[in-house]
């Protein structure tokens, strides 16, 4: 309670606009370099070499998805967890951008019951009021599917999702009242619930503390005489940024959503590590090194599960192989059992031209097709770890093999 005490006394409204600023700006400065040629920017310590004598560059050297992945994300994930709530929700940059419109007096309005200009508000029983929670939460699958697959180690793929995140936060904060990005789409509201619970490590009591009106991360301004007042119009009942332990506990049962988020978060996470090393060639070391962070080959990769699923689907099949027909059926007129053409016989009528001429191509052996291969063709060799096409012999799934330098 001390220490809590001490933080927020330190954290003004004055303190923490300023601070609000601060990270906005690094937030800008981040896609900046993101986009920016890696000659033009300091390298990183540690940094990952981007290429290897006598191979082909694997590797960019743009330290942005490193830094961003590397130190942002864990960071931000220590300040929900452990600092108090109102640390996190009022100093996010998105929750700041969300009250951009606001604050210019430009928020969309709507004519009310009394024939007033009002701002437009989440109504509670509205489907993004009773399902916001699964919406939330199939943001943050989406997103980490999208790092799986291309922002991971993509600069440009991570600069076009910063910047439309910036965006999306921008649009809702002018499209409805209040926090509505932080209460209704944004995917770290599920999370925060899951990891911290009624509070965090140093959160406070809000429910016990009677002495003022404005609680944690309550919306909050400053009067002309440089006070802080309140600026909460009610856009969620109960709001978690003014009491959150009386919101965690009377939404814990009654959200749409809840349960999917508390139960899939552990398997999320799991399979999220489980497919980053897959991605390796199921090499932890590919994780802790941080190579993922640099790999330029990620987007070609990106449906070698698909073209995988397809060669083996599209095996041709073996000379002599029989596809039986269905047997026979009766007729609905005369009553008689008469044959009738199956699917799979109308398949093998419609497939034996192919058929006749994949069987007459010889198909060598595996060994032999490896054998024949010069080290210059790029061919699909078995190996341990996933496959990877058009790339150097010992390069497989973002990892070399022992004894390469990399």
């Amino acid at each position: 309670m001390i220490l809590d005490q001490a933080f927020r006394f330190q954290l003004s409204e004055r303190v923490a606009h300023g601070l609000r600023w601060l990270l906005l700006l690094g937030w800008l400065l981040l896609l900046v370099s993101l986009l920016l040629p890696p000659e033009l920017l300091v390298p990183l310590p540690g940094q990952v070499a981007p290429c290897v004598s006598g191979l082909a560059c694997e590797l960019h050297d743009n330290d942005g998805n490193r830094l961003f992945w590397g130190a942002v994300v864990p960071i931000g994930l220590l300040v929900i967890v452990g600092l108090s709530h109102e640390a996190w929700r009022r100093l996010c940059p998105l929750s700041f951008v969300s009250q951009l419109f606001r604050a210019l007096g430009w928020q969309r309005t709507v004519r009310g019951r009394n024939g007033r200009r009002e701002v437009v508000r989440i109504a509670p029983n509205s489907w993004l009021g009773r399902h916001h929670l699964s919406l939330q939460w199939m943001l943050f699958i989406v997103g980490l599917v999208l790092r799986l697959l291309v922002v991971n180690s993509s600069p440009l793929g991570l600069a076009l999702l910063l910047t439309c995140t910036l965006l999306a936060a921008l649009f809702v904060g002018w499209a409805y009242s209040g926090k509505a990005w932080c209460q209704y789409f944004c995917p770290m509201g599920p999370v925060q619930i899951i990891l911290t619970g009624p509070r965090s490590a140093f959160g406070a009591s809000a429910h016990l503390q009677t002495g003022t009106r404005i609680t944690q991360s309550m919306c909050r301004t400053l009067n002309s005489h440089g006070q802080e007042q309140s600026a909460c119009v009610a856009c969620q009942t109960p709001c978690i940024d003014i009491d959150a332990e009386r919101a965690y506990w009377q939404t814990l049962r009654a959200k749409r959503g809840l349960r999917w988020a508390w139960y899939s978060y552990p398997g999320l996470v799991l399979a999220f590590f489980l497919l980053l090393q897959w991605q390796g060639g199921g090499d932890v070391d590919y994780l802790r090194s941080g190579r993922w962070a640099y790999d330029a080959t990620l987007t070609q990769r990106i449906f070698t599960p698909l073209v995988q699923w397809h060669r083996a689907v599209a095996t041709p099949i073996a000379p002599g192989e029989l596809i039986h027909p269905l047997p026979a059926s009766p007729s609905l007129s005369g009553g008689q059992s008469q044959p009738v053409k199956s699917w799979p016989k109308r398949f093998k009528d419609l497939a034996r031209p192919w058929r006749k001429h994949a069987a007459s191509v010889p198909v060598p052996a595996p060994a032999q097709r490896l054998k024949s291969a010069s080290p210059d063709d790029h061919v699909l060799k078995e190996s341990k770890g996933q496959v990877l096409p058009g790339l150097p012999a010992d390069f497989v799934g973002g990892s070399r093999k022992p004894g390469s330098a990399f």
